[in-house]
């Protein structure tokens, strides 16, 4: 007796609840991915072999020109600094506009009395501002008050020089002499890049 043969089917998968996984995550990483800010000044950074990680760093950054920049990671400390920085300076008054835009400069290069100027720009016309860099000069370093009063809000904050490969070195020493003989800080750190990976920030430590 033949074999009854049973006819195949087609079988179909339902993929609509796939497709709404998919949109969900795409949505999340849309909506929770912090791209890189760009920098107030391109820095082409020198390279090295060793690396140590960078965390919660107070960074000053030397362009070609040899102006200097001040950096804080974490947005809390901005607040704190700028608050020790406006009592030491009672001449200088902010809007509370004013001091939301300072908590939110990855990196600024200007002078204390710019200041009130520069933070009642709008975006567009912050972006257009063309930044000098905080003053090093022997005569008035305000360089070394801001990281005076930053070493104020965490005494174990990390400080690192970020200097342009190009840079003139009589630019970065005079930081260096800023943080040695005004601040009082013998040990800092440099930022460099790791040989072959030049989108890897690395510092290396010097200084006693």
């Amino acid at each position: 007796m033949p074999k009854v043969k049973v006819p195949r089917k087609s079988t179909s998968i339902d993929m609509t609840a796939m497709c709404d996984v998919s949109f969900l995550l795409l949505t999340f990483f849309m909506l929770t991915s912090k791209f890189r800010p760009p920098e107030v000044v391109p820095i082409d950074l020198p390279n090295a072999r060793t690396q140590t990680k960078l965390d919660h760093v107070m960074t000053i950054t030397v362009d070609k020109k040899g102006a200097a920049y001040f950096s804080l990671t974490e947005t809390s400390d901005r607040a704190e600094l700028l608050e020790n920085m406006l009592r030491k300076h009672k001449e200088i008054q902010l809007t509370n506009n004013q001091k939301n835009a300072f908590k939110g400069l990855d990196m600024f290069g200007f002078s204390l009395a710019e200041m009130p100027g520069v933070l009642a720009l709008n975006p567009q016309q912050f972006k257009a501002y063309k930044q000098n860099g905080i003053p090093t000069d022997s005569a008035k370093c305000e360089l070394a008050e801001w990281v005076l009063q930053a070493r104020y809000v965490d005494p174990a904050m990390k400080i690192a020089i970020k200097g342009d490969r190009l840079s003139n070195i009589k630019a970065i020493k005079e930081v260096m002499t800023a943080l040695t003989e005004r601040v009082g800080v013998n040990k800092f750190n440099l930022i460099t890049t790791l040989a072959g990976n030049a989108d890897k920030q690395v510092i290396k430590q010097e200084g006693e």
